[in-house]
């Protein structure tokens, strides 16, 4: 079983650590790692959540979305995630180097969970872009995690947003859009 450092609503760590479940159960801060691997042509890939997920199944995300565990830096999460998730694997011709961190934020979402009932989750996210060009039909998700994948423009996603299709964790929205106009 994988552990999660607890922190403070400040960020710091209190020392404490937690399975997910009891991390969720008991609303405590934790940190987490999100990515969104964008193309030449600044389209962002999506990834629709398994409709076995208790957590927002069947809605789209980021590329990549994960807790970072207890003694993991962000980096490090989101290279084992890469390759989870999407069978991305971080090599010689995808290096650390194309993975720029672009900032960090708090949110705190609200699902019932079938195993724990109501979720307030208290989530600091270390938001990345991994710059790749790979078609969607070269991804493995054969984690139970993901079921579609899509490259998408960013009209797109917030259209999607609007529409209450995406996970509710959007911050990264703004984000991205700066990201992709510079």
């Amino acid at each position: 079983m994988e552990y999660i450092d607890i922190l403070n609503e400040n960020g710091v760590r209190t020392g404490e650590m937690l399975s997910r479940d009891e991390t969720h159960r008991g609303g405590y801060w934790h940190r987490a790692v999100i990515a969104a691997v964008v193309n030449d042509k600044n389209e962002i890939l999506m990834q629709q959540r398994s409709i076995t997920k208790d957590k927002f199944p069947g809605l789209w995300d980021l590329s990549v979305a994960a807790h970072i565990v207890a003694g993991e830096d962000a980096v490090s999460a989101l290279v084992r995630e890469l390759n989870e998730e999407i069978g991305v694997v971080i090599s010689k011709k995808i290096q650390v180097k194309d993975c720029r961190f672009v900032s960090s934020f708090k949110n705190i979402h609200h699902w019932d969970d079938k195993k724990l009932g109501p979720v307030d989750e208290h989530a600091f996210y270390e938001f990345f872009v991994v710059n790749l060009n790979i078609p969607e039909k070269a991804l493995n998700f054969n984690d139970g995690e993901v079921q579609d994948v899509k490259w998408m423009s960013l009209f797109e996603v917030k259209k999607m947003a609007k529409e209450n299709k995406l996970h509710p964790r959007t911050e990264w929205i703004g984000e991205i859009s700066k990201y992709l106009s510079v």
